[in-house]
């Protein structure tokens, strides 16, 4: 994800538009100010994008995590993950954020100068390049609690196993996706951040400003566990979320329910795939 911020409502308000909050006190004092100007500074979105992946890594901000260190068990529960959620519950308690955000309502109103401040995935960059109407920088996530962390996700060639293997088919397929790899620039101007770390390194990819700032998050980027069936589990965290902030729910009660629940599912699936 990264942190978009538009400067005309910056400006508006009387903040540096060259200078976006990138501590906690920092974002919440810019809060303070878009409120005293009568704007809701960051809409909090209740939805899986990208309400549910902002609470995910301010889990791990707060020093938590999603799952167990062998991915067994949901740990959301914990004082990490409460203290995640109440933080993006008060954005709207607090006044920096409407109530029950629609689904992209947030990304909609920072392209319409009613908001300042966005979290959002890499795939924005593109959208927000096209719209010449919208004045807007890109920069890492804010750091809101112990450490920097940021959510992320990947995409992945996948080479089937086969009953009858071909070994040219094989060596095909693995050439194939090395000659991707090695041209994944392209895939960089689409709005993703390459894996090979020396197409990073290039003087083209660099010149993707955008990209090439999110990048630099590479280093304590949080990625669900590499486990089976994982996304089963993540269903019933996102749906925690969407209950919290569209059904006023108790904080701790409802993401105690949802990991118990995430809990069978994982011991479920540990057979399923095992």
């Amino acid at each position: 994800m990264g942190f978009f911020y538009n400067k005309t409502v910056m400006e508006k308000a009387g903040l540096d538009p060259d200078k976006p909050p990138l501590t906690a006190e920092d974002y919440i004092s810019a809060l303070d100010t878009l409120k005293g100007k009568g704007i809701a500074g960051h809409w909090a979105s209740p939805f899986q994008f990208t309400g549910g992946m902002s609470v995910y890594q301010l889990v791990t901000q707060f020093g938590g995590s999603l799952f167990s260190e062998d991915a067994g068990r949901a740990t959301w529960a914990e004082e990490p993950g409460v203290k995640a959620m109440q933080w993006w519950l008060d954005l709207v308690k607090k006044g920096y954020s409407p109530a029950k955000v629609a689904q992209d309502a947030d990304f909609i109103a920072f392209q319409n100068d009613k908001t300042a401040f966005n979290w959002n995935g890499i795939w924005s960059l593109n959208t927000l390049a096209e719209n010449t109407k919208v004045k807007w920088g890109v920069a890492a996530m804010p750091q809101i609690g112990e450490k920097k962390a940021v959510w992320a996700n990947s995409h992945q060639f996948t080479l089937p196993v086969h009953k009858k293997p071909d070994d040219n088919k094989v060596e095909a397929s693995k050439t194939f996706v090395n000659w991707v790899s090695q041209h994944s620039l392209e895939w960089a101007k689409g709005g993703q951040i390459p894996a090979r770390n020396k197409v990073r390194e290039e003087s083209g990819f660099k010149a993707l400003t955008g990209q090439a700032t999110l990048a630099e998050q590479l280093d304590y980027v949080v990625f669900p566990p590499a486990v089976p069936g994982i996304g089963d589990a993540l269903t019933e965290f996102y749906t925690a979320v969407n209950t919290v902030m569209l059904g006023g729910k108790d904080v701790g009660a409802t993401l105690k329910a949802a990991a118990g629940r995430a809990d069978k599912i994982l011991a479920a699936n540990k057979k399923k795939y095992a």
